[in-house]
């Protein structure tokens, strides 16, 4: 009898358990409040440390959000989803934003942040493809993503290397295929970002050289959206803003916890992560190096004639710092000219007042 007590009250109270916990799971908080659904397109790489750790942590659901990511080959896939209405944000490298402006259509896109800044792009050859050195790499085939940062930091190690990209041929090649182009012979180097380039030589073994592509210079990590979605949705924009700024607070907090999700998510050693092999400065900010390098890059593509554009655009046009300098005015370091005052015309009177 007293068993059957116990199960008469027990099976409530396990029923409520389980409602509650579907409740939760679902996307409500505690007021009964639906979370806001957001819906992030972006390339999978060693600069996303800051989305990872939001999720892990909680931080979204703090802020009342449920962010879904959606995986891209590369940064190009997102913003042209962007575009199309079929994602709220995109995240790519600040070459692909560059890459896409010039492509044209892309008057709407506005960049929020850089969540990530850092240098993650190798470029790997084959020993006993003759590569031992970076000027063995004149006469060599070499493939890369087109239009990504790997292009532009191929063209910079070349120059720096006194190599023109004449003196090489260059493949395109999906960021997934490069190990087994590599492998297979049919390039005799790669360039991409991290984690694929710690998997690439791995995959290819020890016939493997690589050296940091990137020369001293930053890629940035942006985040981007559409002008109508932040007219839209401001809130929603800071919520996320600071739901980030939480993760990298966490991340500086707690260095070693952070770079283990980061591995995890990245189904990579942790060892991979540790400083001075991720040279990556995660945290949601604006500032005047991305003008500098964006402009900087656009030139080289117009030297290069990978366009067909002859001026450099006013990036300041596609970035909008309103949402992030709302969650941390320091964190916006970028020069925004004020609109200037109309000047008022002068008083009519006669021409002695006039002179």
């Amino acid at each position: 009898m007293k068993h059957s007590v116990k199960l008469v009250i027990l099976i409530p109270v396990l029923l409520i358990i389980v409602i509650a916990g579907y409740v939760w799971h679902s996307g409500f908080l505690s007021g009964g409040a639906p979370l806001e659904e957001i819906t992030i397109g972006t390339n999978i790489n060693g600069m996303l440390g800051l989305l990872f750790i939001a999720e892990t942590r909680g931080y979204y659901q703090e802020q009342g959000l449920k962010v879904s990511l959606n995986s891209y080959q590369t940064g190009l896939g997102p913003l042209r989803d962007l575009k199309a209405g079929r994602l709220d944000l995109a995240s790519c490298a600040d070459f692909a934003l560059v890459s896409e402006i010039f492509a044209g259509g892309a008057d709407e896109l506005r960049c929020l942040a850089i969540i990530a800044a850092g240098e993650v792009d190798w470029l790997i050859g084959r020993r006993d493809r003759g590569v031992n050195r970076p000027e063995d790499l004149r006469g060599k085939i070499i493939g890369v993503p087109r239009n990504t940062s790997a292009e532009f930091f191929l063209g910079r190690f070349l120059t720096l290397n006194r190599i023109s990209l004449k003196d090489v041929t260059v493949v395109d090649i999906k960021p997934l295929d490069l190990a087994d182009a590599l492998a297979a012979g049919k390039v005799d180097a790669v360039l991409i970002w991290a984690p694929l380039a710690q998997d690439i030589i791995k995959k290819v073994g020890p016939e493997t050289i690589a050296w940091p592509a990137q020369g001293g210079q930053n890629v940035y990590r942006l985040l981007a959206t559409r002008e109508e979605y932040i007219k839209s949705k401001p809130a929603v924009l800071e919520k996320l803003l600071r739901a980030l700024a939480q993760a990298a607070d966490y991340l500086k907090r707690r260095p070693e916890a952070g770079r283990v999700i980061i591995a995890q998510r990245l189904k990579e050693n942790l060892p991979g992560l540790q400083p001075g092999k991720f040279s990556i400065n995660f945290e949601p900010f604006l500032d005047q190096g991305l003008l500098l390098v964006m402009e900087d890059q656009a030139r080289w593509m117009i030297q290069n004639r990978l366009t067909e554009q002859t001026r450099v655009p006013n990036y300041l046009n596609y970035i909008d710092a309103e949402p992030l300098a709302k969650v941390d005015p320091k964190a916006v370091r970028i020069i925004i000219p004020k609109p200037e005052r109309p000047v008022a015309p002068a008083p009519s009177g006669t021409g002695e007042d006039r002179r």
